[in-house]
């Protein structure tokens, strides 16, 4: 097997199961393609903006979760309305970390402006949204 082949065959894709007790649910989130996390982390060269926030969770949401007992995405783009909607922020805000950091995504610090302030987005140490960055 050439040394392409075992990189192509290699399983290196992060993958975490989560239980929201809110739900009473579990959820597999899976890390991003090297292009998925590329696009999200250069989406924030320009600052996060309420706009840009709710982009990333959707393309966040849309390409990390999975149902476990089925192993297909669990959430399409049909699926935010309600769920940006409906649900508490709070919860879907855990989940999108999880999915930051199965994706290895996290950030040094974001200022008051909400700009990514590392100079490097995809070394990040904290999680890039939290609780007190989002409302519910």
């Amino acid at each position: 097997m050439s040394i392409k082949d075992k990189i192509r065959s290699s399983a290196d894709m992060a993958r975490e199961s989560i239980t929201v007790d809110e739900w009473d649910v579990t959820l597999e989130v899976r890390s991003m393609s090297a292009r998925q996390r590329a696009k999200f982390a250069s989406s924030f060269d320009q600052g996060a903006t309420t706009d840009r926030i709710e982009t990333l969770w959707r393309s966040v949401l849309t390409s990390c979760c999975f149902d476990p007992e089925t192993n297909e995405l669990l959430f399409d783009e049909s699926d935010m309305e309600w769920l940006l909607n409906e649900k508490s922020g709070v919860v879907v805000d855990r989940i999108v970390n999880s999915c930051l950091e199965v994706s290895g995504l996290k950030e040094k610090s974001v200022d008051e402006a909400g700009k990514v302030s590392s100079d490097s987005p995809t070394n990040m140490d904290a999680p890039i949204l939290n609780a007190d960055s989002t409302s519910s």
